[in-house]
């Protein structure tokens, strides 16, 4: 497929809701960055994605009080849900590379020139992922290092480098889009299962589902640590009550999403994509998991309280399997529209 040439440069694209109390601390972390102009240019495009607050009007001050070093804009999408503001922003984006950034992301001083020469190096790279760090805004329970990865707050694999096979997603914090992958995906016909996090409602993985899309066009996922940014972590979200909401949004969103990694696996021969009661072998697979995260917990005297990873695991998986069963009697055709995906893709590679 031919694609118009993309100018060079990064767009940081800030995707954001009600966050008077947290922007200026990550524009002023974008001021901070360290990297040769020479090279390549930078724009930020804020979207305010239905914001109930006056961020806009902050973000706008601070812009002007740090006299901004880059080109910026200030977008507005009306419609809630973070994959409407991020279409705004990938269509109004100039650049070649668009950096994600959520508005409590603060990156370090070399984050955009790193990225840069990954992204340069290997053309095939169609997401690219570093590492969050947490700063809570007070002391973390004792539970929070062994959830700190679903705040996008730590390692995103076992190994750095090409993560297309596994996991094949790296998170939407401070991940760096080809944006020809993304033009490519949406000529075919992308439409995300998914709507994002929108107010406060947690369902997420339209991160993923865009890096699945990426993979089944024939772009890589790469992941590198070298790339560091710091995640401001807010009191109200450093409760169990919040890492319970997670785990419900992400058994849904997985459930949702299982389609992609059915067929990501058929390219490397591992099962075929739309059989027969797909939906409930999947949902079989599930419940093992949610018996031996079960076996598990009653091993380990757990009960379902505050900081119990495996009691909190099993409902997890009890809650994906009740999703992938639901999805085989409501007779949900996700596998043939991924098909169809998939096909069109291979059209425009001919």
């Amino acid at each position: 497929m031919k694609t118009a040439q993309q100018e060079r440069g990064i767009t940081v694209l800030i995707c954001t809701y009600n966050s008077t109390s947290r922007i200026k601390e990550t524009l002023r972390a974008l001021v901070r960055q360290n990297f040769d102009p020479a090279i390549f240019s930078v724009e930020v495009l804020l979207v305010d994605n239905a914001s109930t607050d006056n961020t806009s009007e902050v973000a706008a001050a601070e812009f002007k009080a740090l006299n901004f070093p880059f080109r910026y804009q200030l977008l507005h999408e009306a419609k809630s849900g973070k994959s409407n503001a991020l279409d705004l922003g990938f269509a109004t984006a100039r650049y070649e590379y668009v950096c994600i950034v959520d508005d409590d992301n603060w990156l370090e001083d070399n984050y955009l020139a790193l990225a840069w020469e990954v992204m340069e190096a290997d053309k095939q790279i169609g997401a690219l992922g570093g590492i969050g760090r947490p700063v809570c805004e007070i002391t973390p329970p004792t539970w929070f290092p062994d959830f700190a990865v679903i705040y996008a707050a730590d390692k995103q694999a076992d190994k750095q480098g090409d993560i297309t096979r596994h996991p094949s997603y790296v998170y939407g914090a401070g991940c760096v889009v080809r944006k020809e992958a993304w033009e490519k995906i949406h000529k075919a016909g992308f439409k995300s299962m998914l709507m994002g996090r929108h107010g406060d409602k947690l369902t997420s993985g339209e991160d993923n589902e865009m890096c699945y899309a990426f993979v089944l066009a024939g772009y890589k996922i790469w992941y590198d640590e070298r790339l560091r940014f710091q995640h401001f972590i807010p009191a109200q979200r450093l409760t169990w009550n919040y890492v319970e909401r997670i785990f419900a949004g992400n058994a849904e969103s997985e459930a949702t999403l299982r389609p992609y990694l059915d067929y990501i696996r058929a390219m490397k021969g591992d099962s075929a994509g739309d059989k027969p009661l797909i939906w409930l072998r999947n949902a079989r697979f599930s419940l093992q998991y949610a018996m031996v995260a079960m076996n598990k917990m009653l091993k380990n005297n757990e009960r379902f309280r505050e900081g119990e990873s495996s009691a909190i695991r099993a409902r997890f998986y009890w809650q994906q399997f009740k999703f992938l069963v639901k999805k085989e009697l409501s007779g949900d055709k996700s596998y043939a529209l991924i098909g169809a995906f998939i096909a069109r893709l291979h059209k425009l590679d001919k």
